[in-house]
């Protein structure tokens, strides 16, 4: 038995997140059959990366639902998801959070659930950044700074019609 090398392992990840039960950062013109929406937006509006993980009953855990390594289009972080009730864990990949956010979310066959995601300011982080130089030990760069963090709250609001992103009330 071959064995599985760091490449085919995220290759297989990424292949099960596209072809899961969610698909990431959509904005259709029309919803697609069998598939719900949830749109995840921060107050006050953030470049967040966003991360949700969604609760499996099966396992009694938290698995990864989707992770997004850009800040999505208009400042919405769009999910298709088939319908359903989900429980919901929401922190960012790129802002460090105090703990992150839990919410339940409804998803219905042809309708977006807002989520809101409230962000305060919570106490500050000492974070060292260090840049390894291989070839010259002695000229490593450390840059030392403090960083905020936010303390995350989410609610999600009732289900409303589809509309694309930039026609959301939230989106401005």
């Amino acid at each position: 038995m071959k064995p599985i090398t760091f490449a085919s392992w995220l290759a297989a990840v990424l292949l099960g997140l596209v072809t899961g039960c969610a698909t990431r950062d959509v904005n259709p013109p029309a919803t697609r059959p069998g598939r719900g929406y949830v749109d995840f937006y921060t107050v006050p509006k953030a470049e967040a990366w966003w991360k949700v993980d969604v609760f499996d009953p099966s396992r009694q855990d938290y698995k990864e639902f989707t992770a997004q390594f850009k800040a999505p289009g208009a400042g919405i972080f769009r999910v298709e998801a088939r319908p359903g009730r989900y429980k919901a864990r929401i922190s960012f990949v790129n802002q460090p959070v105090e703990a992150p956010a839990e919410a339940e979310v409804e998803v219905r066959e042809g309708l977006i659930t807002p989520v809101r995601v409230t962000l305060n300011k919570g106490d500050s982080t000492y974070v060292r950044v260090v840049d390894d130089r291989a070839r010259d030990a002695h000229r490593n760069k450390v840059t030392d700074y403090q960083q905020q963090r936010w303390q995350i709250s989410a609610v999600a609001q009732p289900p409303v019609p589809y509309t694309p992103k930039e026609r959301t009330a939230y989106w401005k």
